[in-house]
C-alpha cells in the first residue's frame, strides 16, 4: 500500500461518519444569505464542509412551522384524503419526474388537519404508493411515481424517516409559530427524543429577536420563553443564538470581528430595543443576511467540534 502510515491515518475517512439532518424554517435554509457578503453564506453549505466527510441533509422548509416538521420527520402520519372534486392546475402541478401536467396528481387534504405553509414538498407514500406531498399550491396535493395508480383515503408516510432514524439533527423549530409556546417545545421535544441516541444526536438552536422581537413584545417574551426552557433542558446540547446575537462577546466574535460591530450606532440602537444588529440582517428585516449565517455557522461548528460530531 502507497504512502506511509501518517499520510494514510490522514487522509482515511473519520470513523464517525453518521449523517446530520437540519430541521427548520426559512432561518434553516438561510433565506437572506445573499445579502451583506461578497458571496452568499448558507448555512448548510458550511456545516457539510465542516462535517466531511459525513453527509448533511438540509431539510429546512421557508415558512413552515413547527408541526411541519413533525410530518416530514415521520413522527406524524395523518390520514390523507382525496378531493376528488378540487380542480387542479395542471401548469402549475410538477411531479416527482419532472413532467409538468395533472393526469397523476390528486388534492387532498389531511386529518388531522395541518395547512401548508411556504414551499413544502415531502417524499413518501400513502398505504405502499410512493410518491410527493406537495402543498407548494397552498393546498396539498399528492403527485405518485406511478402515474397509473390510484390514490384512496390512506395513511402518509414520510420517506425522510429513512434518512432521520440514522442521523443526528440541528434543530430550529417553531420561529413561525413562537406565540405557541407549549407547541413549540413539544414538538422539539418530539424530534429530540425520536433519534437514536436522544442525549447525545441533537443540537437544538435558539431563536434570534428580529425588530418584530423587541423587548416587551409579545413575541419577543415568547421567544425569551422559549430560549429559556430549552436552554434549561438540553444545556450544552442548546445554542444561544439570542445571546449571540445580542452581547458584545457574540458580536465581537472572529467571524464578525472586521465589521466592528460595537463601534456602529445602529448597533447599540438594536442592542438598546434587545434586537439584532442591522448589519447582519437582511432588507426583510426578519432573516439573518451572509455576515449573520456566517456567525451562526461558525457557532454551530462550534459547538459540534465541542461535541465531538466533527
Amino acid at each position: 500500500m502507497p504512502g506511509t502510515d501518517a499520510s494514510r491515518r490522514l487522509l482515511a475517512p473519520a470513523d464517525d461518519t453518521r449523517p446530520i439532518t437540519l430541521w427548520g424554517s426559512s432561518s434553516m435554509s438561510s433565506e437572506g444569505g445573499d445579502e451583506g457578503t461578497p458571496l452568499p453564506i448558507r448555512i448548510h453549505e458550511h456545516l457539510a464542509l465542516a462535517a466531511a466527510p459525513a453527509v448533511v441533509h438540509p431539510f429546512g422548509v421557508g415558512a413552515t412551522r413547527s408541526a411541519h416538521a413533525l410530518l416530514m420527520r415521520g413522527l406524524e402520519r395523518p390520514r390523507l384524503v382525496p378531493d376528488p372534486d378540487a380542480t387542479i392546475d395542471a401548469a402549475a402541478v410538477t411531479d416527482a419526474a419532472g413532467a409538468t401536467g395533472a393526469a397523476a396528481v390528486t388534492a387532498v387534504h389531511l386529518e388531522p388537519d395541518l395547512p401548508p405553509q411556504g414551499p413544502v414538498r415531502c417524499p413518501g407514500d400513502v398505504d405502499g404508493i410512493a410518491g410527493i406531498l406537495d402543498g407548494t399550491s397552498g393546498t396539498w396535493r399528492f403527485m405518485p411515481d406511478d402515474p397509473a395508480a390510484v390514490l384512496s383515503p390512506g395513511t402518509f408516510r414520510s420517506a425522510l424517516t429513512a434518512v432521520a432514524d440514522s442521523s443526528r439533527q440541528v434543530l430550529w423549530l417553531g420561529k413561525n409559530n413562537i406565540l405557541e409556546v407549549e407547541a413549540v417545545l413539544e414538538h422539539t421535544q418530539r424530534m429530540w427524543d425520536a433519534t437514536a441516541y436522544p442525549a447525545e444526536d441533537s443540537l437544538v438552536l435558539g431563536h434570534w429577536p428580529t425588530v418584530n422581537d423587541a423587548a416587551g413584545s409579545s413575541t419577543g417574551e415568547a421567544l425569551t420563553e422559549v430560549n429559556t426552557e430549552q436552554a434549561s433542558r438540553y444545556g450544552d446540547h442548546f445554542v444561544d443564538l439570542q445571546h449571540l446575537l445580542t452581547s458584545e462577546e457574540g458580536l465581537t466574535s472572529a467571524p464578525i470581528a472586521h465589521l466592528q460591530l460595537m463601534e456602529q450606532g445602529s448597533t447599540h440602537d438594536a442592542l438598546a430595543q434587545g434586537v439584532t444588529p442591522p448589519l447582519l440582517v437582511a432588507e426583510d428585516h426578519i432573516h439573518l443576511n451572509g455576515w449573520g449565517n456566517l456567525l451562526v455557522s461558525w457557532a454551530i461548528g462550534q459547538r459540534m467540534r465541542e461535541l465531538r460530531w466533527i
